[in-house]
């Protein structure tokens, strides 16, 4: 029971960007023994469904610098083994995280973060006499193809339990005829981003997804995303997962740039202490368009970061648009004013004490004062100096030997408040 308690505790302290993390680099294939090099094409096949989760396409093996790579696929491994299913052997492989970003960097691919919508999935099903809803535990051909084709895709999917409150909570024809009211009500159990209403019929099925949590079903209602199949419920099922798969990975990936090719000021206010910083300052790094983070200043409940940016500016507004702590400052944010002799203030922390510090050396080799980048991230480890003191602002919280304030002659282009 206290490890029940403790993990819900560390759930909820957790920063919740998204609700499900997939796991997009393992991969499990069946080693068929006719093959000529049998490990071989097992591990191309699984590196291939390794890239389709990453990329969130299915056509990602036609790509000249993949297909390259693939021919190479054991030096992109990190652990393999040999296991079994169904009688079958089986090769066990995890690729490299890393290497495989760095693959699609080089192919100029998109990546789809690992962190995915959650989708509730009410289906009901039509038979000859009448309809019912498939449940988790429900033997329905179409929602285990649902669930191994979502698998396959790194789709996260829910099926409704079927206990007494989902029963007495919704009824068919509340499904059948898409009223929103009844659905959202009977959704809000669930932790889930998405609900998606599928009608089934011998002949086909209907579909529609509402790309919002339960809660603005009702509350700001949008328009869903909708279509319609047919054929056999093996096709049907896979031809299903992979619109829904094409429509969140069209939304959420990043297409990485092959360089850092633009930097950007940026300001974060209302952090409250150390925490607040460590937070959104991990929340950045994870970020699939940010390559490096400078702090050029901390001041009072403020910081402000030169971002360098693996992508464009707008992919980086919309990645962070996904983080849930932080609102976007649309109106002009007037910042303090920071003097150009680089004075100490009570309130800010200035870099070097000493007199040959990195803004002295640059002024003597003629560099401009507003080209000089002082404070990187992996140069000085705030977390020595930085205190998780949560009654203090974030700069009380810091020790008087760290060093902030780097020379900013332009204002931040981008401004973000903290929330909670």
């Amino acid at each position: 029971m206290r490890f029940i308690a403790l993990l819900l505790m560390a759930l909820s302290a957790s920063p919740s960007y998204a609700l499900t993390k997939v796991d997009i680099f393992g991969a499990e294939v069946v080693i068929n023994a006719e093959d000529k090099q049998p490990e071989q094409v097992a591990r191309m096949t699984g590196m291939e469904q390794v890239l389709i989760r990453a990329t969130g396409q299915t056509d990602v093996a036609s790509n000249e610098t993949i297909k390259k790579a693939m021919r190479n696929s054991a030096q992109y491994l990190s652990q393999m083994s040999f296991g079994e299913s169904h009688a079958q052997e089986t090769l066990r492989m995890r690729f490299n995280g890393a290497q495989i970003r760095s693959l699609l960097t080089q192919a100029q691919l998109p990546y789809w973060p690992d962190t995915r919508s959650n989708i509730l999935v009410w289906l009901v099903e039509e038979g000859h006499y009448d309809k019912n809803i498939v449940w988790e535990h429900s033997k329905s051909q179409l929602a285990s193809g649902l669930q191994a084709y979502a698998k396959e895709r790194g789709l996260p999917l829910t099926l409704p339990i079927g206990d007494f409150d989902d029963i007495t909570g919704i009824a068919t024809s509340d499904l059948w005829g898409s009223f929103i009211t009844p659905i959202s009500k009977a959704s809000l159990r669930y932790p889930v981003d998405a609900v998606l209403v599928i009608k089934a019929q011998p002949s086909g099925l209907r579909w529609a997804l509402y790309d919002q949590k339960p809660s603005q079903l009702t509350s700001a209602p949008t328009s869903p995303v909708s279509g319609s199949l047919s054929g056999n419920s093996a096709t049907m099922s896979k031809k299903l997962v992979d619109q829904i798969s094409n429509y969140y990975s069209a939304k959420s990936a990043v297409t990485v740039a092959s360089e850092s090719s633009e930097s950007i000021l940026t300001q974060f206010i209302s952090l409250n202490n150390a925490q607040d910083f460590f937070q959104l300052e991990n929340a950045l790094k994870r970020l699939n368009s940010v390559a490096s983070l400078d702090i050029l200043k901390i001041q009072n409940n403020e910081v402000t970061f030169r971002i360098h940016l693996l992508s464009t500016q707008q992919e980086f507004e919309q990645e962070v648009a996904r983080i849930r702590q932080l609102a976007k400052v649309e109106e002009p944010y007037i910042e303090p004013e920071v003097s150009p002799e680089f004075e100490s203030q009570d309130n800010t922390m200035s870099v070097g004490d000493a007199p040959e510090s990195a803004v002295a050396v640059k002024a003597e080799e003629g560099v401009s004062d507003s080209s000089v980048q002082v404070i990187k991230s992996n140069e000085v480890s705030t977390d020595t100096v930085l205190t998780n003191t949560p009654d203090t602002t974030l700069a009380e919280s810091s020790s008087e030997d760290l060093t902030t304030t780097a020379p900013m002659d332009a204002k931040p282009s981008l401004v973000y408040e903290w929330v909670r």
